[in-house]
């Protein structure tokens, strides 16, 4: 991987800094009394502030829908951060609870809006080799954050007063300020100029990212080029638009892909048991401060789990690492209830019980951590072909937003109604997809984004090899093209 290329990706990974640092922000003011009293918040109230967020999340990524076919990858990321930066302040600020569920709404908005993007321009932008890799960058930084955030809300606990809250929430302008100032100097993505007609700066923008890559030849990015070009002619000839998701017979398939895969995705019950880890915690018989502890410990472990995760994405492929997802994460649920119903057995009295619960929800973290939300930004991308690539993964994001909206606002009352009972939900719907995984998920390791299309049974214009005939060509006309612009001030004067 070239330098430039490296840089650019390290700027789209750093949008899942937003979600991994917001959802951290989530879990550990509910273990701040301060925060509890002065909101005067109840197991309502706390699932009411989580849904504003997610709600805010589901709106985001609705808009993606339209912003980044319109006005581009990039322009999107940047009103996204002024979005968040505004939401941010509401949040830190707030007097009242009102205040605060608004700058969570905007909050969430922003974020709906540059996680579900980030993943689109960064599968734009890779190389097919590394694809996978650039995915587990993505959800190492989502877990990096959220990582920094609990140990950050553990040292924060001892300020005293409403300081410590308004600290972690406030610092939710740091990555949102970074990533506005650092996109300046961040291309467009090349795909989506060949969709506006822009394509000597599409041309300019694969020489700059791909040219001298190792592994590939010199004209790699022109062959690159040409590909792109020829398949997105194709799918224009045949109006192959948005609505060609509902008329199109391969199309709609991979969005039910999408769609089925979030689903289940969030049926894992992830989202319960990481928001929500200081209410188990506690109902194990935890203190507050060890409660916070076991949080970051958690957030390391998702960090460690990525790391494992991207080892294997592109060497073993999509498939392979779903397997090693499920592998932890059906044991690791089942003794998280079987663990939690004998605790419960005994009047929750065995310390020693409580612990082994912790061991069962660590394991299943690891499962989930690194290896789904590895699959989930690289596979979701993949799929879609590039007229319809930002609206294919807006869609599956939405669907993750709204499901865990749900999630948030039921699962207090849901664990104090039922406890264990309630994840034995999630560890049933585990077992149910990873048969429907197996029979109908396609592995798409080590292909151009154009050449994936000949899974599902469409028309491909031309391999990488054919694309190659076409070299002189395309450099014949960029010259032109430039020589045209240089001519142009000269006629004028």
């Amino acid at each position: 991987m070239q330098k430039y290329q490296l840089l650019c990706i390290l700027f789209v990974a750093f949008g899942s800094i937003f979600y991994g640092y917001d959802s951290g922000c989530t879990t550990s003011v509910l273990g701040y009394s301060s925060f509890i009293e002065y909101f005067n918040l109840d197991a309502t109230t706390i699932g009411a502030f989580g849904s504003a967020y997610y709600g805010g999340g589901a709106v985001g990524c609705f808009l993606n829908y339209y912003l980044p076919d319109k006005f581009g990858r990039l322009r999107t990321i940047q009103i996204s951060c002024v979005l968040a930066l505004i939401g941010s302040a509401m949040q830190a600020g707030a007097t009242n609870f009102p205040v605060f569920c608004a700058g969570r709404v905007l909050g969430g908005i922003a974020n709906g809006i540059v996680f579900s993007v980030c993943p689109t321009y960064a599968s734009e932008i890779a190389t097919p080799e590394i694809r996978g890799r650039v995915g587990s960058l993505y959800a190492f930084n989502v877990n990096f954050a959220y990582m920094l955030t609990e140990w950050m809300g553990l040292g924060f606990y001892y300020i005293k007063g409403n300081a410590a809250w308004r600290t972690l929430l406030g610092i939710q302008l740091v990555p949102a300020a970074f990533m506005l100032i650092a996109s300046f100097w961040m291309p467009f993505s090349p795909r989506w100029l060949i969709m506006k007609g822009r394509e000597d700066e599409a041309l300019e923008v694969l020489r700059k990212l791909h040219a001298g890559v190792e592994g590939h030849e010199e004209d790699f990015y022109i062959k690159e080029f040409h590909q792109i070009k020829s398949q997105y002619q194709i799918e224009k000839a045949n109006q192959l638009g948005l609505v060609a998701i509902f008329k199109k017979k391969s199309y709609r398939k991979r969005m039910y892909l999408i769609l089925t895969f979030v689903a289940f995705c969030q049926f894992t019950g992830i989202i319960p048991l990481q928001n929500y880890q200081v209410t188990i915690y506690t109902k194990l018989g935890f203190t507050n401060v060890f409660s916070l502890v076991l949080t970051g410990i958690w957030g390391t472990l998702g960090c460690l789990s990525t790391i494992t995760a991207s080892q294997i994405v592109d060497r073993m492929g999509r498939r392979h690492l779903m397997f090693v997802s499920y592998s932890f994460m059906i044991p690791g649920g089942i003794l998280l209830v079987a663990l939690w119903a004998s605790f419960e057995h005994t009047n929750s009295s065995n310390y020693a019980l409580g612990k082994a619960v912790i061991f069962g929800m660590f394991f299943y973290g690891f499962g989930y951590g690194g290896f789904m939300n590895t699959f989930f930004p690289t596979y979701c991308t993949e799929v879609m072909p590039t007229n319809i690539r930002a609206t294919g993964t807006a869609s599956g994001y939405a669907l993750f937003n709204l499901i865990v909206i749900m999630l948030v606002q039921v699962t207090p009352m849901a664990i104090e109604a039922i406890s264990w009972k309630y994840f034995m939900i999630f560890v049933i719907c585990d077992v149910i997809f990873i048969v429907i995984f197996i029979i109908f998920y396609p592995e798409t390791k080590n292909k151009t984004l154009e050449e994936i299309s000949a899974i599902f049974g469409d028309e491909v214009a031309e391999t990488l090899e054919e694309a190659g005939q076409h070299v002189d060509e395309v450099l014949h006309e960029h010259e032109k093209s430039v020589q045209h612009i240089d001519e142009v001030p000269a006629k004028l004067a």
